[in-house]
């Protein structure tokens, strides 16, 4: 009885970390080709989708001028596609459901970065929007947490107060 108790919980403890293994891994660094094409050198960043992909890099000639205008485009749309992709049902559950944990899980929870949305886009626009998406993103995932939580705090309470 013994032995089939300990084999359940290590095939209850493998599926498990199959499971989470997706969800840990935190990054992958994008590798940069160079090459030569036509006699001119060419830059192409290697994007990690569902398959591989070369996009050509535009290189900035003046990029101390561009800089602030490429930082506060990328911001924004970093703001605008978060605010989008979030799921704030689920954020706003969990803090529903289990208060204390989806806060903490709201800030450890690593987002899932829209690479897509920066294909062909130079390589400060996407430092940028990447760095932009990640906190804005948490901001999002804490606040609906934080308002589940309240929510579901304020109700357990007028609940036990009624039947008590």
């Amino acid at each position: 009885m013994r032995i089939k108790n300990s084999f359940y919980a290590l095939v209850i403890f493998v599926a498990l970390v199959m499971l989470c293994l997706p969800v840990l891994r935190l990054g992958v660094a994008n590798d940069r080709i160079h090459v030569m094409e036509d006699g001119k050198p060419k830059q192409y960043d290697v994007i990690e989708t569902k398959q591989y992909q070369l996009v050509e890099v535009e290189s900035l000639k003046d990029t101390a001028t561009q800089l602030p205008t490429i930082m506060a485009e990328a911001i924004r749309d970093a703001k605008t596609d978060a605010a989008a992709h979030l799921n704030k049902t689920m954020w706003f559950s969990a803090g529903f459901f289990f208060p204390g944990v989806s806060i903490i899980l709201s800030q450890w929870h690593q987002p899932f970065l829209p690479t897509g949305r920066v294909i062909g886009k130079s390589p400060e626009y996407v430092a940028f929007y990447f760095d932009a998406y990640k906190v804005e993103t948490k901001k999002l995932q804490f606040r609906w947490s934080f308002i589940g939580c309240l929510v579901g705090t304020a109700t357990v309470s007028g609940v036990i107060s009624i039947f008590d």
